[in-house]
């Protein structure tokens, strides 16, 4: 009988949950409702924050709310499709619907901001990566590339004023070639843009963008010299003298170039010279370490 009661009841051995559980309350006032695999939360399950006071959300820098997960998990992170809401009282607020891995975003997701900003696009380790469109809360657009968080590579952002700039962006700013179109006045700029600021770029008129037919309030200025005559008589008088210089034959041109080629091989000379002291004239009174002797 002791035997059996121990083979089915082990005080030393962990008690383990492995199923589905209606409501489980954390410690820390929390809950989670869903299926578990070894004490773990595994597969579907619903997971709510506790609630906390108004002083607590303002000293961790975060929006009022608890959050809620509804979604696939796998040994307690957050890992499949799923999607986070903020819950104020009976207020739903959708932050985040789309895929995870690893307790983080990852994969296709679209996420809405607190200051009136949505993100639809690829995500990779919580950090906006890849391919993404974002709608900005002053009505502007940005659909391109993005890398880290920042709008990186090729894009196009299109302003609320109605302006657009299709090019390279790197570290969220401008860089690289572009062309904007300034649409309101009829006119497009290509060039090359440095942290948001244009450094070299040439301005055209196209009347065929402009919302109206009529004429462009902000014409370009003809390119011209303000003196051209007077900088022609400077550049004649600067150059004239070095006309009446009589010219050089061919045959001294190309002797002149010889003897500036030997020059050259000259002046290594003394330099490839190996320095000694020893005293190389005749009758120096070397003694003769050879074994023959001369008669």
């Amino acid at each position: 009988m002791r035997t059996c009661l121990q083979r089915f009841f082990c005080p030393n051995k962990p008690v383990s949950s492995t199923g589905v559980r209606s409501t489980f309350v954390y410690p820390n006032g929390g809950t989670y409702k869903g299926y578990w695999l070894r004490n773990k939360n595994h597969d579907w399950g619903v997971k709510t924050t506790a609630e906390r006071t108004a002083s607590y959300y303002a000293q961790k820098k975060q929006p009022e709310g608890q959050l809620v997960y509804n979604g696939t998990w796998s040994h307690n992170k957050r890992q499949g499709a799923g999607s986070m809401v903020r819950k104020r009282g009976t207020d739903l607020q959708t932050v985040y619907n789309g895929q995870w891995y690893d307790d983080m975003k990852c994969g296709e997701g679209k996420h809405f901001y607190s200051d009136g900003c949505v993100y639809f696009g690829r995500w990779l380790r919580n950090r906006r990566h890849g391919m993404g469109i974002q709608w900005y809360a002053d009505g502007s657009i940005y659909l391109g590339e993005w890398e880290a968080d920042f709008k990186h590579g090729l894009g196009v952002y299109f302003y609320a004023n109605g302006n657009r700039y299709e090019g390279h962006f790197a570290r969220g700013f401008k860089n690289g070639e572009g062309v904007f179109y300034h649409m309101h006045t009829g006119q497009i700029q290509k060039g090359v843009w440095e942290n948001d600021n244009a450094k070299t770029s040439v301005i055209q008129d196209e009347p065929c963008i402009r919302c109206n037919d009529a004429a462009t309030p902000y014409p370009i200025p003809p390119i011209q010299l303000k003196y051209p005559n007077e900088i022609m008589c400077e550049l004649f008088n600067r150059y004239r003298p070095f006309a009446e210089k009589p010219r050089r034959r061919f045959n001294d041109k190309v002797s002149l170039e010889f003897v500036h080629h030997q020059r050259q091989f000259a002046s290594f000379e003394e330099r490839m010279a190996t320095p000694t002291r020893l005293d190389l004239y005749p009758n120096a009174g070397f003694v003769c370490t050879c074994s023959c002797k001369i008669l």
